[in-house]
This record gives C-alpha cells, structure tokens and sequence, in this order.
C-alpha cells in the first residue's frame, strides 16, 4: 500500500504537468475549417513526434511546440486529440492547449497567409 508522502508526491507530479494555460488568443482571422481539417490530416497518430512538429495545410497552422522544455516527445494521438479540442471549444478556430507531458508543452491552432 502507497504511504502517504507518496501518494502527495504522486500528486504533486501530476499537477505540475498541467500547469499550460489553455487559450483561444491568436490572429484576427480565423483559418478555414477544411484547411484544418487537412492538417489534422497531416498527423500520423501512432508516430511521436517533438518540439516544434508542424502540420500546416493552406492557411491553417499547426504546430507541437516545448517552449525551451526540449525535445518532449509526444504522441500523433495526442496532438491529434489536442488540436481537435481547440477547432471544436474555440469559436475563432485558434488556440493554443496543453498536451499535459510537460509544464509548457502545447498545440496550437492558427491563422497563417
């Protein structure tokens, strides 16, 4: 049975990896919903992928990005899930989620020319 310094610490670990602010901030145009769509597309969801990981398709940007955390690998499955979230809570189409593997590790979903 886990003690309870254990069970605090384990909880402790779990917070910390939530800790990415979820937001729908980004330009003032949103992308088109078929071009998202072609960049989710783009994700191969049983692949890992690390920082800075981009599926972009016509003027909609999709990117896996660590801000300085490092490589951070992470599943297709994930980003795939997470960059859905953001099309489907974020009226304006843009946004960027935590992917909860590490404090700054995030997809965001935007505008691009």
């Amino acid at each position: 049975m886990p003690s309870f310094k254990s069970l605090i610490l384990a909880t402790a670990a779990a917070a910390t990896t939530q800790a990415y602010s979820n937001n729908c901030a980004g330009s003032a145009f949103s992308p088109s919903l078929s071009d998202c769509q072609a960049a989710l597309g783009n994700i191969n969801t049983g692949t890992s992928y690390s920082d800075q990981s981009q599926f972009s398709s016509g003027n909609c940007y999709v990117i896996y990005a660590t801000n300085g955390a490092g490589p951070q690998p992470v599943s297709g499955q994930t980003i795939l899930d997470t960059a859905n979230a953001i099309l489907d809570q974020c009226s304006s189409r843009h946004g960027s989620y935590g992917t909860n593997n590490c404090e700054s590790c995030h997809v965001t979903v935007n505008y691009r020319s």
